[in-house]
């Protein structure tokens, strides 16, 4: 179940706003699917994998050939082509800390404990280059910008790395660090498409730079109560998504600073989270210690919609660039492919109203 909590204010930037002093009572709806409702998220691969330890990274590269997923002990990529049939697995002598892709399709960029930043063709099955970075904390997290121009690590302690990679000279050189005052143990972060943000969530606080120039724009600290487990940025630039171990999915306001709304996952944790490229859907896992729920939310129509319930957690999530493919990964190690129907997500929604003040109630 989801809990929603919707206020007005002064503002008037959105018909849900959480937190707000100006707040007016308001009615409870509870949006509920009709009995038999359109399936909008159809199953079209399944895949036990060959990792001994939990996948932490899965992505699809952009011409849609490769699934690739990453745990600490090995990197696999399976053909789509061939049914998911596996096409590469390696297993470097180090820890593997994150695998991301290039829009290009070319490569999976990965962290290892060595610590050291990997560059892995996915087609000759070579590493092509290997930067090895001048420091005992091992690299935590990692990403890449949408144009392959940046290459960002976190690294445990909470140093943040910004490195821009030649890929005509097969160079990465390091821009500037962002050096943490406090030890961190996780980092979170992603980067608008236009290269202007980096968003990072360490622990429970979120933090903005301007990427290009290396500064600090703000902070909210104790954005969440529980550590942030999942970040990302509307295309347009305006909000920043958060899930958190607290339960909570929570949107702010990139101009002001602030939070403008929150869904609540009672119980549960919010593992990640996407957003269609349109910036019209949420998709998002939730769950406890034993269930997951993969669920949908419209933001157009502020109506959250469940979508399957599995009797197992499932923990990464991605969505491709034109939103025809969602991968997940669940705790068995077990990889699986769908195929979103994401414009009919508002057919089958009716409202009931009800007189409670101040709260949505959800459920699917």
């Amino acid at each position: 179940f989801f809990f929603f909590f919707k206020q007005k204010t002064a503002y008037e930037i959105s018909a849900c706003l959480v937190g707000s002093e100006m707040c007016i009572r308001d009615s409870l709806y509870i949006v509920q699917a009709k009995e038999t409702p359109q399936k909008y998220l159809t199953e079209t691969l399944s895949l036990k994998t060959q990792h001994q330890k939990l996948i932490h990274s899965i992505f699809l590269t952009n011409n849609q050939k490769y699934v690739v997923s990453g745990s600490q002990d090995r990197v696999v990529a399976y053909n789509r082509e061939k049914d998911l049939s596996v096409d590469l697995v390696l297993q470097p002598q180090y820890q593997v800390k994150g695998v991301v892709g290039t829009s290009d399709s070319q490569y999976a960029v990965y962290g290892t404990d060595e610590p050291a930043i990997r560059i892995l063709n996915i087609e000759s099955k070579q590493e092509v280059l290997v930067e090895k970075i001048n420091s005992t904390n091992e690299i935590i997290a990692i990403t890449t910008s949408r144009d392959n121009k940046y290459i960002i690590t976190a690294q445990k302690g909470g140093n943040i790395q910004v490195w821009s990679w030649n890929q005509s000279l097969n160079q990465l050189k390091l821009e500037y660090e962002i050096v943490s005052q406090d030890y961190i143990l996780a980092t979170q972060f992603a980067i608008s498409q236009d290269n202007k943000y980096l968003v990072a969530a360490q622990e429970k606080d979120l933090k903005v730079w301007d990427l290009s120039a290396g500064s600090f724009l703000f902070a909210i600290k104790n954005a969440h109560e529980g550590r942030i487990f999942t970040v990302a940025i509307s295309s347009d630039n305006t909000k920043i998504f958060t899930g958190s171990a607290d339960g909570y999915i929570k949107i702010w306001s990139m101009s002001r600073r602030q939070k403008i709304e929150a869904l609540q996952a009672k119980n549960d944790k919010i593992y990640s989270l996407v957003l269609t490229s349109n910036n019209r859907y949420l998709i998002y896992i939730q769950g406890d210690y034993e269930n997951s729920f993969l669920g949908i939310y419209d933001l157009s129509d502020q109506k959250q919609i469940q979508k399957e319930y599995f009797n197992i957690n499932l923990f990464n999530l991605f969505l491709s660039r034109d939103n025809k493919h969602l991968v997940t990964s669940n705790q068995d190690n077990v990889i699986t492919l769908y195929e979103p129907s994401l414009e009919q997500l508002k057919e089958d929604i009716q409202q009931t109203p009800d007189a409670v003040d101040n709260k949505y109630s959800l459920s699917a």
